[in-house]
């Protein structure tokens, strides 16, 4: 073992000192400076105060030294390959789908939480701070990234009375979704996710009244609605830092190709690619979701309705990649096999016509069995695949509860 330099102060009765780190004038001073056992603390005491610094022990011949820095240091090495070993660990290990949709729905109620203070600035006549967002809009692309359908799920299912902030978290993250479909760099899917959180921030000039009313809107209430889009345009263009990609969310994301739309009437190419997108996300999200003035339509059914509206009110090309992106049974879907059994879609594969399923329902036996996870995308899973979808009402099953509990309550 080799010999090893330390302080004095680390000396300690039983080392055995090899040399006195020091000059040869110092030698004849000090008197006895090599090869010697330390026998007691008044030894060293004596060594102290002739003025010795440093000293090499022998750790073969008597006790070693270690140094606490070191240990610590080399503790917290060992600390930190562990969790290197784990975190990889728990990389290659899928997270259960419970486990991402709670982390999903904390992350919606964080994004929630920022847009409400948000709104509160400009009702208080302030302008936005979008700084705080950003590190929020970096958590959704990593959500996405991993799991797009976690997030997405979790966005479908709104609070009773939170629909405007929980719309708006959708849309963000339903627009970054669809950005990663279409193979965009991440700062072009951050600014759609910018615009979507604040697509509809000029809604907080519509009068409650008129936002709220369960019944059919008058000429002049449909008129005010249709001003928010540039209200929005006007908050946001007061907002430093503020993309104009984002602005095009803002801005366009009720104009149609055919010219149907507003604010502006805009028509085919004079609408952006970014407030096209938008306009498809906010068709779908608004419509499966439950509102004061209407219930939840079937994701499936809306899927339809925006496959027969592409090429006229949205574009062609663009519908069939927000197809892509959330499937054609999207997740929550119960979906008719051709086993007879009915299975709620908990996640998208590359296939969009075979899901991996939660098969909780026998039509033969007309009861409900142990759920059981199917890909059906798998080669033995492929002797079956889904031949429909069937509404959840009329068999009296929630999706949701068979895909998380929490998500099912609200």
């Amino acid at each position: 073992m080799a010999n090893k330099l330390i302080k004095i102060k680390d000396l300690v009765p039983g080392m055995y000192v090899d040399e006195i780190n020091c000059s040869l004038k110092e030698r004849e001073r000090i008197g006895e400076t090599r090869n010697f056992l330390v026998i007691s603390k008044n030894e060293i005491d004596r060594l102290a105060a002739l003025g010795i610094q440093e000293l090499y022990i022998n750790p073969a011949k008597g006790l070693d030294h270690f140094d606490e820095d070191d240990e610590r240091r080399k503790t917290n090495q060992a600390i930190a390959e562990l969790a290197r070993l784990k975190n990889i660990q728990n990389a290659q290990k899928p997270k259960v789908l419970a486990d991402e949709l709670y982390d999903a729905r904390m992350l919606q109620e964080k994004v929630c939480a920022e847009l409400e203070s948000a709104i509160g600035r400009l009702r208080a006549g302030k302008k936005i701070d979008i700084e705080p967002v950003w590190p929020l809009l970096e958590e959704i692309y990593k959500s996405v990234s991993g799991n797009k359908d976690a997030i997405v799920t979790v966005c479908r299912k709104k609070k009773k009375g939170g629909y405007a902030l929980e719309h708006s978290v959708s849309h963000c993250a339903l627009m970054m979704a669809f950005g990663q479909t279409l193979g965009m760099d991440k700062d072009a899917v951050l600014e759609l996710g910018l615009g979507g959180l604040f697509h509809d921030i000029g809604n907080i000039r519509v009068p409650a009244a008129i936002m709220n009313k369960p019944g059919k809107l008058t000429a002049e209430e449909l008129a005010v609605i249709r001003k928010h889009p540039s209200w929005g345009g006007e908050f946001v263009q007061g907002t430093e830092g503020f993309p104009e990609k984002a602005l095009a969310v803002v801005m366009e994301h009720h104009e149609r190709l055919d010219g149907t739309g507003y604010p502006n009437q805009l028509k085919d190419h004079e609408i952006s690619l970014f407030g096209q997108m938008a306009s498809i996300v906010d068709v779908y999200d608004a419509r499966i979701s439950i509102r004061a003035y209407g219930s939840a339509a079937d994701p499936c059914l809306v899927i339809r309705q925006l496959f027969e509206g592409a090429g006229k009110q949205f574009h062609k090309e663009l519908v069939q990649q927000f197809i892509k992106t959330i499937g054609i049974y999207p997740v929550g879907t119960l979906a008719r096999l051709e086993s007879n059994k009915l299975g709620i879609v908990i996640r998208q594969t590359k296939s969009l016509t075979q899901p991996v399923v939660r098969i909780v329902f026998d039509l033969k036996q007309n009861c409900f069995m142990p759920p059981e996870d199917v890909d059906l995308s798998r080669p033995r899973a492929k002797m079956d695949k889904v031949i429909g979808h069937e509404a959840a009402e009329k068999w009296k099953i929630d999706p949701f509860r068979f895909i998380s509990p929490e998500l099912a309550r609200l």
